[in-house]
């Protein structure tokens, strides 16, 4: 595998996934940015087979959503690791790998530590990296966690959530991010480890072994919070829409004239207020910014100048709607931008332009659904863009398998006897 940027891709070589959903994103990720990711999921597949939503109504693990978007582009063996007789086609895929991502349970993992040592002594060049909830040791290394409640116990869950009310009383409960977004920080952190240990096998020739806590990734995503007890003493306070401070910040969300919101961020300067006060001139919208009146309430009182400011802001935002605000800000120089449903950015001419989503044809709805894929490019073309969406059920044991080396027979074999 080389980190050599190309037109096509900015990673070649070979990934093997092996274990559950929580490595699923890293892998991903790496195919993404142009490696062959093999997974290999066993005869009943991948635990992701049975996560919803599903395209089809009796649930039918080949027409998972969930499993097709995080296993775009892969190539699958139902490989059965567990299997006596699976180590002879193991090793070979293996020894063939650029990568190893190994996830789920420590037990799981640390049961085929023993085999990964092994193929690295046979084979100095190749990474591995672990993707478990607390690590392979330490305290907690046999802990069971999920998705929830690694955000819960990582602190995230904490910083997230509405403001208090004025008498700095939380009434209501603290609020998770999109779901998994505990895997999808472990795998960027694994991506970053991954392509960190590549670079230094170009110089060395040596791999690694990366032992990943997705418990230690979460906890260092709770922003301004754990700095802040650690430097401060302090304890941060989540509020709506807007970084968690050690005391109450003015809002950001701004309700427009069609019902949606703008998050208007400021930084109170002075160019903002110039700005602003340009706006609700243009926009016709009656204010006091430019009298005198105004310019003596902000020396006499810069905190009543900024909350009858805010007020402004406030008028201003309710005289458009939201996506005119958003794009008329911007074009001023402000940072704001419009809360949008998720499926509105299908839509957005920047997306569309630099190839955000792909489309992949799902038969068995009629018609395409669109997918994320690579946001990397070269400056002047995407990096890649996968050439199919994700693998049927043991699509590709024979064209791996013989690839490396057995023959069709041997494949045949491999079936009757349970191990793919």
């Amino acid at each position: 595998m080389t980190t050599d940027a190309l037109l096509t891709s900015a990673l070649e070589g070979t990934v093997v996934e092996v274990g559950g959903e929580h490595g699923e994103f890293a892998a991903l990720l790496l195919g993404s940015l142009g490696a062959e990711v093999i997974k290999l999921e066993g005869r009943a597949g991948s635990n992701s087979r049975r996560l919803g939503p599903f395209t089809t109504p009796d649930a039918d693990p080949e027409h998972s959503l969930f499993f097709s978007r995080y296993n775009l582009g892969k190539k699958s063996v139902s490989l059965e690791v567990a299997h006596p007789a699976s180590r002879v086609p193991f090793d070979r895929i293996a020894s063939h790998a650029d990568v190893i991502i190994d996830s789920g349970d420590r037990d799981g993992v640390a049961a085929r530590l023993g085999l990964y040592r092994m193929l690295q002594a046979a084979n100095p060049r190749l990474i591995i990296c672990t993707i478990t909830p607390f690590g392979l040791d330490g305290p907690w290394c046999d802990l069971k966690m999920t998705d929830l409640t690694h955000l819960a116990m990582g602190g995230v869950m904490a910083s997230c959530g509405y403001d208090p009310t004025p008498e700095g009383v939380y009434d209501t409960a603290p609020i998770a991010p999109g779901t998994w977004q505990a895997y999808h920080i472990a795998g960027e952190y694994a991506v970053i480890s991954i392509t960190a240990a590549l670079n230094l096998r170009e110089l060395t020739g040596e791999g690694a072994f990366i032992d990943l806590s997705i418990h230690e990734a979460v906890s260092t995503c709770t922003e301004v919070a754990l700095p802040t007890y650690l430097y401060n003493g302090a304890v941060v306070q989540r509020q709506t829409g807007r970084h968690a401070a050690e005391s109450r910040t003015r809002p950001w969300l701004r309700r427009t004239r069609d019902g949606r919101y703008v998050k208007a961020f400021l930084f109170w300067g002075g160019h903002e207020r110039r700005v602003i006060t340009e706006m609700l001139n243009e926009a016709g919208v009656d204010h006091d910014l430019e009298t005198d009146s105004y310019k003596e309430l902000v020396k006499r009182s810069p905190s009543e100048a900024n909350s009858h400011f805010n007020h402004m802001i406030d008028r201003l935002a309710a005289s458009m709607d939201a996506e005119e605000l958003y794009h008329r800000a911007q074009a001023k120089g402000l940072l704001w931008a419009s809360v949008r449903y998720p499926e509105e950015n299908l839509e957005d001419p920047h997306f569309q332009a630099r190839g955000a989503f792909q489309p992949f044809d799902h038969p068995e709805l009629g018609r395409p659904l669109y997918y994320p894929v690579s946001v990397a490019t070269d400056g002047k073309n995407r990096v890649t863009a996968f050439d199919r969406g994700a693998p049927r059920l043991g699509e590709h044991n024979f064209e791996i398998l013989t690839r490396f080396g057995f023959t069709e027979a041997e494949v045949d074999a491999f079936k009757t006897a349970g191990v793919i």
